[in-house]
């Protein structure tokens, strides 16, 4: 069966309380979507030790939607696709990528030494 991540909405920067003058804010809307070819791939990692943890993709190939969710800490996200390998991304506390030509095929995070932290990942592959 196919779904469709997508993520809707608006992204809005402005000052935090009125508007004082030479402030610059910012509003976009927000409509991405990608059809996957299969259910998306999710897990969950406590992550009790500072080494590397490979993020199994499950029956996907390769990802061309990476969510990353974490609770206690932040990590380092290595990632793997035909642009390049050890591609570094840290997250603290959320990374969504959307690469809908080049996508990922290898994943693993690392939490911060000595840290505790869990972490959501959710992984689609493109139809």
């Amino acid at each position: 069966m196919a779904h469709t991540f997508r993520v809707h909405g608006e992204m809005t920067a402005k000052p935090s309380s009125g508007s004082p003058s030479g402030c610059v804010s910012f509003s976009a809307p927000i409509d991405e979507s990608i059809s996957l070819s299969k259910e998306p791939a999710t897990a969950e990692y406590d992550l009790t030790a500072d080494a590397p943890q490979a993020v199994a993709f499950g029956a996907l190939s390769q990802a061309n939607v990476i969510m990353i969710k974490t609770v206690g800490g932040k990590v380092a996200a290595t990632l793997t696709s035909a642009d390049g390998a050890a591609q570094v991304i840290p997250v603290d506390s959320f990374a969504l990528i959307m690469s809908t030509t080049v996508p990922y095929t290898a994943l693993s995070i690392t939490r911060a030494a000595g840290v505790a932290t869990t972490v959501k990942i959710l992984l689609g592959e493109r139809t």
